[in-house]
């Protein structure tokens, strides 16, 4: 027995939020329903995502367009289709049980949610078009709606009343059911009203007999929606006690309103001719607060008569460690408490509830059009004969589909989805933990609202600046969406510090007015060292330019629950702390608030960009199997040819989305590169002709529409028997998408390497290093010493000397060259690096990366230490002209050392780790002149 069947016993039924084609016809669906699964429930946000996101309705769309479909007439026979094939996989559970359970629901258009007689209409048309005794009309509980409802109701037709979120909302929707079934009993359902063909589709049905066991109903309460918006009020007016306790609260009173109706004299008329109660469906019960438990909302709302209607995430995290036991009777005097005290506090919850359901029919008429918009775009990439994902793999073809087809056979998707830690190792640490980014966008786009109005609150306070300070998988994200997207007009211009090079340090202090600049301190564990660097270094220098007092509205604060970091927000009263969801890595953070409140604060458009996400997420799930599944073709490409010598992922991008290639870097690197593996991201290495290269590439191109700046050297890559894998976008805003496909590819390249793509264990060998060095510092007043090599011809010649040049035939074993450049970066200096490593790679045909220091130690540094060794380590110091305190504490003048002095023993200590773990590394001092150190190194490859 299944938790799910326990809950029946109990009296809930669990339905699930999600349909979509490969779900249905994989068998997941019916898996589940074995599993003790009682109904589905749709909208057309999952529709619009299944159908932009995956091949599941190529083919009959492609059919229906032939036959010169309109749009909506394509839209009705794709989810009719759905609705219909879930609702016969599900009749087994409606005739076992009586007819109490085994529905699937339908809304009519939300465009009608404020016209009665059209609802009614478009409800009798769905309910006979789809001919199935278990299928409920969605209707919205609004004033239009609840006329329709008791006619509907009145008629035989099963109503899902949706958008309910106040008590007020409620008892109009039970006083409609009841006063429908009063009509009802009374017409025995008169085929002139429209209520005929529901009875006589039911006489076949398990419930045949009077006309009022024939109908059924839920009525959708809505609830984490209602913490969501409340806690955004709390927040406001300094309050948190009631905060993640409101939406549990605002439902315990509805359900007792329930048991109330229950008692009275006209339902047990009713209930005596065969009625059957209209249950209270909780709708909207994942949690949206990373802070909460992501069971919270089913767990605290069990009871008799109920549906609780979840999405995947949220069943899958029940099934785990949900608690079974009733509770949702328990504490309906704290409950009446709580709410009391919120009105005190002067928060309207009736108006909060009010604008909620205005909400919720706009959100859904929104998506609805979207979702029409999307079936005409599908509809025109087909005819043109559009491919997200191209691949020329040659002779590795074979390799990728005995990979793509023992991934099938083991279940790896829906393991992954699962959350099963053992994909990746037997323990579940640094796994089961880490998972988090598998559905972190839907509960970002519930914080939407949130995010804007922080960003309509910093705009109206006059900042007209943002400076990121954080490293790796908080700043490179940040990074991308401004070079992407730029600053809309009007919205705050960002710029990323992640170096502790003491000239970029100062030159930002120098461009940037204090007054107008906001601070985003980020950092996943609070105590990144470079982070809180930064942090003391502005804080201070806010506070000497507006004085101490004010410092803290300058500054927010990301960061995971219970850190050092959030101890410091409320210490110096940060102007706003964004908690994110701990379960989510660094380097997996894109779509979290570590990539989104700055996406917010340029102007992107946040809900598309998730939507893009949402919609790769369909493309990915486990219901596609991996032969269509682009998450785990593309992983299963870099996985396996990375075990056959391929490992030198070389990346492509339009020059609109380059930056996008910085952010791959890390995650391919520190996911993979570990105990002796991995694959190595090539990204800003100009393509050249063939001969240049080894055996050991991979090429990636990543495309936007009209653009051809590398297709000509791919294409005679490809032709020389280079594999080569294309992804073409169709916008930039398709870069969410993108994030969320890298990040479940790079997973599903971790299982087929047998690593674990979620931690990075060599990264701290490093950090361990400099405190060490620092720690000497501060107590003898320099650091420990380290020659450089002499920066000469036969230095360099010597060293590259040791490259192992590998199988020539598969690339097995090949070196790659990696240039460390700890220096200040620049335009000139990336001009002048770039063209070193394309000297190296010409005469050496060796891969090569370049880095900043000490950036690319919270990006490549893992894969640089724990990898199979191969990689030859260029570091490159220079003289800091100039040099800047780095205070002991925020507030206090008080410094120990200084950025230039950390930036060195960050050098040092990551030379030393890669020392310690057996690499070839080789430290040049370029002086205070880098350019001519720089072209020395050039002259001597000449």
């Amino acid at each position: 027995m299944t938790k799910l069947h326990e809950l029946t016993d109990l009296g809930q039924a669990i339905w699930l939020d999600y349909i979509r084609r490969s779900f249905i016809t994989s068998g997941n669906l019916h898996a589940l329903v074995d599993g003790g699964l009682r109904g589905v429930t749709s909208n057309p946000t999952i529709f619009e995502k299944a159908i932009a996101g995956s091949t599941d309705y190529d083919d009959d769309l492609q059919r229906l367009v032939d036959q010169g479909k309109t749009v909506e007439e394509i839209y009705q026979a794709l989810t009719l289709d759905d609705i219909q094939r879930a609702a016969d996989v599900l009749r087994p559970v409606y005739e076992q049980s009586a007819g109490a359970d085994g529905y699937v629901s339908l809304e009519v258009s939300p465009d009608l949610a404020y016209d009665t007689e059209g609802t009614i209409s478009e409800a009798r048309r769905l309910f006979a078009t789809l001919d199935r005794p278990n299928v409920m009309i969605k209707v919205p509980a609004t004033p239009a709606g609840i006329p329709a409802i008791e006619t509907l109701i009145g008629e035989g037709i099963n109503v899902n009343v949706t958008l309910i979120f106040s008590l007020a909302q409620y008892e109009a929707v039970a006083e409609a059911y009841i006063a429908g079934l009063e009509k009802l009993a009374t017409d025995g359902g008169d085929p002139s009203t429209g209520s005929g063909q529901a009875l006589r589709q039911r006489t076949a049905g398990p419930r045949s007999g009077h006309a009022l066991s024939g109908v059924a109903s839920v009525a959708s309460f809505f609830v984490s929606r209602v913490d969501a918006a409340v806690d955004r009020a709390l927040e406001e007016i300094g309050e948190s006690a009631l905060q993640g306790k409101i939406a549990i609260a605002n439902s315990k009173v509805a359900y007792a309103r329930f048991r109330e109706i229950l008692t009275g004299a006209r339902w047990e008329r009713l209930a005596a001719q065969g009625a059957r109660p209209q249950r209270v469906l909780w709708a909207s019960t994942s949690a949206k607060n990373p802070l909460y438990p992501d069971t919270l909302y089913v767990d605290g709302l069990i009871g008799p008569d109920t549906v609780n209607t979840v999405p995947p995430a949220t069943l899958n995290a029940f099934r785990d460690h949900g608690t079974v036991a009733l509770t949702l009777e328990a504490g309906l005097a704290e409950a009446r408490a709580q709410l009391a005290t919120l009105a005190d506090l002067g928060v309207d919850l009736d108006a909060i509830t009010q604008e909620l359901q205005d909400e919720g029919v706009a959100k859904f008429a929104q998506s609805f059009q979207s979702l029409m918009s999307t079936i005409a775009e599908k509809q025109d990439r087909l005819l043109a004969g559009w491919r997200d994902l191209t691949v020329s793999l040659g002779a590795y073809q074979t390799v990728v589909d005995d990979a793509l087809s023992e991934m099938r056979q083991n279940r790896m998707m829906a393991r992954i989805w699962a959350h099963d830690h053992t994909v990746w190792k037997p323990e579940p640490t640094d796994i089961a933990n880490r998972l988090g980014w598998l559905h972190i966008a839907e509960p970002m786009l519930e914080n939407v609202p949130r995010l804007e109005g922080f960003v309509a609150d910093v705009r109206a306070a006059g900042y007209t600046h943002a400076l990121l300070l954080g490293m790796g998988g908080s700043s490179l994200a940040p990074e991308v969406f401004r070079r992407t997207f730029g600053v809309k007009d009007g919205y705050l211009d960002l710029a990323v510090l992640d170096s502790t090079d003491p000239g970029v340090v100062l030159d930002h202090a120098g461009r940037l007015d204090p007054a107008r600049t906001l601070f985003i301190v980020a950092t996943k564990s609070g105590t990144t060292a470079e982070t809180l660097s930064f942090f003391r270094f502005f804080t201070n220098w806010v506070a000497d330019a507006l004085g101490e007092d004010r410092a803290g509205e300058h500054l927010i604060a990301i960061t995971d629950p219970g850190t050092h970091l959030v101890d410091l927000a409320q210490r110096y009263g940060f102007r706003s702390t964004f908690i994110n969801d701990p379960n989510i890595g660094g380097r997996y953070s894109a779509l979290s608030y570590f990539g989104l409140v700055p996406a917010a604060l340029i102007g992107v458009n946040v809900p598309t960009l998730l939507g893009r996400a949402m919609a790769a997420t369909c493309g990915s799930e486990s219901c596609v199997t991996p032969e269509e599944n682009l998450g785990a073709r593309l992983g299963v490409i870099l996985g396996e040819l990375a075990k056959v010598g391929r490992d030198k992922a070389t990346f492509a991008l339009s020059p609109a989305i380059a930056s996008f290639g910085d952010w791959v870097e890390q995650l391919i690197a520190e996911s993979t590169g570990k105990e002796g593996k991995g694959i190595v991201p090539v990204v800003g290495e100009p393509l050249g002709p063939p001969e240049v290269y080894g055996a050991d590439r991979i090429f990636v191109h990543l495309r936007l529409p009209g653009d051809e700046t590398h297709d000509a050297a791919l294409a005679a890559l490809e032709a020389a028997g280079h594999p080569v894998v294309r992804l073409d976008l169709h916008d930039r805003y398709d870069l969410g998408g993108q994030f969320f496909l890298w990040e479940i590819a790079t997973a599903v390249a971790g299982h087929r390497l047998g690593i674990n793509p979620f931690d990075q264990p060599n990264v701290e060998a490093a950090k361990a290093l400099a405190r060490r060095m620092v720690a000497e510092y501060t107590e003898k007043g320099t650091l420990p010493a380290g020659e450089p090599a002499p920066l000469t011809a036969e230095a360099l010649h010597d060293f590259l000397a040791q490259a192992q040049p590998g199988d020539p035939s598969t690339g097995s074993g090949r070196s790659y060259v990696t240039l460390q450049a700890y220096v200040q970066p620049s335009a000139d200096t990336d001009v002048a690096l770039a063209a070193l490593r394309n000297r190296l790679r010409d005469r050496f045909q060796l891969a090569t990366t370049v880095g900043y220091g000490p950036r690319f130690l919270h990006s490549t540094g893992q894969l640089h230490k724990g990898d199979a060794g191969r990689g030859l380590f260029i570091q490159l110091t220079a003289d800091s002209p100039r040099d800047a305190p780095i205070p002991d504490e925020a507030g206090s003048p008080g410094s120990s050392i200084t950025f230039g002095v950390l930036k060195l023993a960050q050098a040092l200590g990551d030379r030393q780790a890669l020392l310690d773990a057996g690499r070839r590394v080789i430290r040049f001092h370029l002086g205070k002149d880098v350019a001519n150190g720089l072209k020395r190194l050039m002259e001597a490859l000449m």
